[in-house]
């Protein structure tokens, strides 16, 4: 370690390290970087010793007395796997970005790796799974009861236009071929994701949506992929939610597109029109310093969403939601870092196909019967 002056350079432990035991073997992880490596006493030792920065002699003095080959080994599969930092590299961007969630971590930047980019199963890994689960374990009751607690049965829900609504609302994976309209596309934007009202609080204005969102900081985000708007060239937009206008990022979309977005579910590609909603965490984190508050985030995109297939229903139109999403390749293309914004969710929405009253499978229909204390009168 005493020669060039690339082994000269200082090493410093990253910020955003967490251990853990997995299948018998402890790990070090490095949420930022999403990279991970097995450890021992000695890799604990190295990391601790180096909180702040160390040359790599200060290393070998204190560690490589017996083998100083196997912790210059050590210290370069260290840097390699971004557990170390070198002061004569600039700092991974992921690191970066990460620092700025620093008051949220570990707890809301671990997570918020670790369930990026999973690998989907397919529809025949998806069978297998379900039948094998089935010879090996009781699916758990899908409601909760309390058969020794007095009960008080109450009056069917009335009806109306919004209960219609709710009761047309399903998960459709097919569409016709007929585009939308921009009409219908900038209604159900503008009822879900645009800004109503301006509200004076203080020294500033905060924008009120018809989703309700904690301490109206409303991080998410949405954006276009438009595949086949009539009105509307294909492509990537931002949708700007205070003027109610789409802002181009890129050209061109295509159902190859939306497929490599959503893996294993590729029925959705026929929809006119994806909408990805991402979140800016640096709005809640301004307001709340606590890493519960990621949880928010989560949260209201599904207030969002639900409100954008509503929309959608109540134009007779076909919508879906769906959260099995190639994070990546989808932030790669919309230009967002994936840390400090980052894609929770999606939705889509097409015209139904010619015919259907009823949302279909990917392949025939799906049977059903209604519950008879909910049926209205």
């Amino acid at each position: 370690m005493k020669g060039s002056p690339r082994d000269r350079a200082r090493l410093r432990r990253s910020a955003h390290l967490v251990a853990y035991w997995q299948h018998g073997q402890l790990v070090i992880r490095n949420y930022a970087t999403d990279t991970t490596t097995r450890a021992n006493s000695l890799v604990f030792a190295i990391l601790e010793f180096c909180g702040e920065w160390r040359t790599p002699r200060e290393i070998e003095q204190l560690f490589g007395v017996s083998s100083p080959a196997l912790v210059l080994k050590l210290v370069r599969r260290l840097t390699k796997q971004s557990l170390l930092e070198r002061s004569d590299r600039l700092q991974d961007p992921r690191e970066r970005a990460m620092s700025a969630l620093d008051r949220w971590n570990p707890e809301a930047g671990f997570f918020h790796t670790a369930t990026k980019n999973v690998r989907f199963w397919s529809p025949q890994e998806t069978a297998r799974h379900a039948r094998r689960k089935a010879r090996e374990q009781r699916m758990p009751a899908t409601l909760k009861r309390y058969p020794g607690a007095p009960r008080v049965d109450l009056p069917k829900p009335g009806d109306g236009a919004f209960a219609r609504v709710a009761l047309d609302r399903r998960t459709w994976r097919r569409f016709s071929s007929t585009p939308m309209s921009l009409d219908d596309l900038a209604t159900i934007l503008g009822l879900s994701a645009g800004v109503q009202k301006w509200v004076h609080i203080g020294d500033r204005d905060v924008p009120l949506k018809t989703s309700p969102s904690g301490g109206a900081r409303h991080p998410v985000e949405a954006y276009v992929v438009a595949r086949d708007v009539h009105g509307l060239d294909p492509g990537i937009y931002h949708y700007a939610g205070d003027r109610h206008a789409l802002e181009r990022l890129r050209r061109g979309a295509s159902t190859e597109q939306i497929r490599a977005y959503v893996p294993h579910s590729g029925y959705f590609a026929g929809a006119s029109a994806l909408v990805l909603f991402t979140a800016v965490f640096a709005r809640q984190l301004w307001r709340y310093p606590y890493s519960r508050a990621y949880r928010a985030a989560l949260v209201e995109v599904g207030h969002l969403c639900q409100t954008f297939c509503l929309a959608a229903t109540s134009l007779g139109l076909a919508s879906f939601s769906v959260m099995g999403l190639a994070d990546s390749v989808i932030e790669r293309d919309l230009g967002i870092d994936g840390i400090g914004e980052s894609v929770l969710y999606a939705a889509g929405v097409g015209r139904p196909p010619a015919g259907a009253t009823w949302a279909p499978l990917a392949r025939g229909h799906l049977p059903f019967r209604d519950n008879p204390r909910l049926r209205r009168r």
